[in-house]
């Protein structure tokens, strides 16, 4: 049995070298690969945690969604010459790899252990995690600030619509 303070270090470790790596980068690609490390790193930590439900939006909202983003206006805006020598030419990629690798191996370890290794941590609240209790959560006792945010989005997207229209 695996001591569960391992998986704690070993995860806050990954996240904050992959965190220096996302800031001392040269290049914007392998930035954002240390940047999908980070993202990555989280989510081991909230299953860690015991909130897969939070691992979840971690990996689907930033890992997918947010950084494929990054990494497309990153593409788009350079030079088609340069993309191909940015990723022939940059070594630290093998890096970010082998962290990421380390990481997916780090979460598929956490999320097949056993419930018996849980079973001495102090007990959760009844339906912690529930998707059901998420939203009930989320529409009943934070409604204005679900609803703050949601008028700043939108305000953010017209802002940017606004910029790009007046560009064109």
């Amino acid at each position: 049995m695996i001591d569960m303070d391992l998986y704690f270090w070993v995860f806050a470790s990954m996240s904050v070298l992959a965190g220096l790596f996302t800031i001392a980068a040269r290049d914007a690609l392998p930035s954002a690969m240390g940047l999908l490390t980070v993202f990555i790193a989280l989510a081991g930590l909230y299953l860690h945690l015991h909130a897969p439900l939070i691992a979840i939006f971690q990996v689907a909202i930033y890992a997918g969604a947010i950084l494929i983003l990054v990494v497309f206006v990153i593409m788009l805006l350079m030079a088609p010459g340069e993309r191909l020598a940015a990723i022939q030419a940059n070594v630290s990629y093998r890096g970010a790899g082998a962290l990421l690798g380390l990481c997916l191996i780090g979460l598929i370890a956490v999320g097949t252990k056993g419930v018996s290794e849980i079973v001495s941590m102090k007990a959760l609240p009844e339906g912690f995690g529930n998707p059901s209790m998420f939203g009930d959560l989320l529409f009943r006792d934070f409604l204005l600030h679900f609803e703050v945010v949601s008028v700043l989005l939108l305000v953010a997207l017209i802002g940017g619509i606004y910029l790009c229209k007046k560009k064109l």
